[in-house]
């Protein structure tokens, strides 16, 4: 996929293919943050598999990154899985997570998925916050870890 840059108000949005340098050294960056802060999986569930099959859409404001989140198909494209959502620091809180759930969600349904799934841990208390307030819903997902949650959303209408 090329990549491509898209606005929406004053943030601005590049998507590109997830295995680039700039996603990696936000990603080692966001796993030093978790580890310091005692986060029992500070790796994420990204495998070097998902990768093959994934985009990073990174925000923008005024030419500084705000933020990164990772989407991996599945082959079918039915379902899409988010990963390593991470904002820098002095942006949290400002709206640039949701807008980039809300542009990941718009851009998997523009690829045919029903579906987002993603898995976060329960101390991550404003993350969790964010994504029940989206109407992702959650279940306990012990096959990560003891305080694992695994948050999906339907793209379909009812």
């Amino acid at each position: 996929m090329a990549e491509a840059i898209i606005s929406d108000s004053s943030i601005d949005f590049l998507e590109a293919a997830a295995n680039s340098s700039l996603f990696h050294r936000i990603s080692a960056y966001m796993t030093t943050e978790l580890r310091e802060s005692g986060h029992d999986q500070p790796e994420g569930s990204l495998t070097t598999h998902d990768l093959q099959n994934a985009y990073a859409i990174f925000a923008f404001r005024e030419l500084s990154v705000q933020g990164m989140i990772v989407v991996s198909f599945q082959a079918d494209f039915e379902l899409a899985r988010l990963y390593r959502l991470w904002i820098v620091p002095s942006a949290r809180r400002s709206g640039i997570g949701r807008a980039l759930m809300m542009h990941a969600e718009r851009f998997v349904a523009g690829r045919g998925s029903r579906t987002i799934e993603f898995d976060t841990g329960q101390d991550l208390v404003s993350a969790v916050a964010l994504y029940r307030s989206m109407d992702y819903k959650e279940e306990l997902f012990s096959e990560r870890s003891p305080r694992s949650l695994l948050f999906r959303k339907s793209l379909t209408r009812s």
